[in-house]
């Protein structure tokens, strides 16, 4: 009897280890990507595109432009909040001006005027590279 109570504290604890270190594990590697918005990101590997390559000048027609702010090993950064520059000739519209876990933004962009415009992005007051470029016919 004395045998098997002992046999059952020693495997109680041996599994009340296992949950605790396991549990130890989980908060360590997984609670830590939470911190990834307060990251850095490169400005070299970060770019943008804008779909379709042109749009009618009528105010109604759109083209969408994804922003991508990524880290130096090509990772996306979230939080970072994405800015625009301003035409007035042009309509900006923001559906997701922060970026998500992936390092995405999304902005749909009409003209009242028809013309080529080169765009400046920045992200948390940083300019990137690259220009974003829009065509309206």
């Amino acid at each position: 009897m004395k045998r098997s109570i002992l046999f059952f504290i020693i495997l109680f604890i041996i599994i009340v280890s296992f949950v605790g270190a396991f549990g130890l594990y989980e908060v360590k590697f997984f609670t830590s990507r939470a911190d990834i918005s307060q990251a850095s990101f490169s400005v070299d590997n970060s770019y943008i595109f804008s779909t379709p390559s042109q749009a009618r000048a009528n105010g109604q027609e759109k083209v969408r432009l994804t922003v991508f702010i990524l880290n130096n090993q090509g990772l996306g950064v979230l939080g970072k909040k994405i800015f625009i520059g301003t035409n007035p000739s042009l309509n900006i519209e923001a559906i997701q001006g922060l970026t998500d876990s992936y390092g995405k933004a999304y902005f749909d962009i009409s003209a009242v005027k028809a013309g080529e415009y080169f765009l400046e992005i920045k992200a948390d007051d940083t300019a990137l590279n690259q220009k974003a470029h829009l065509v309206f016919n």
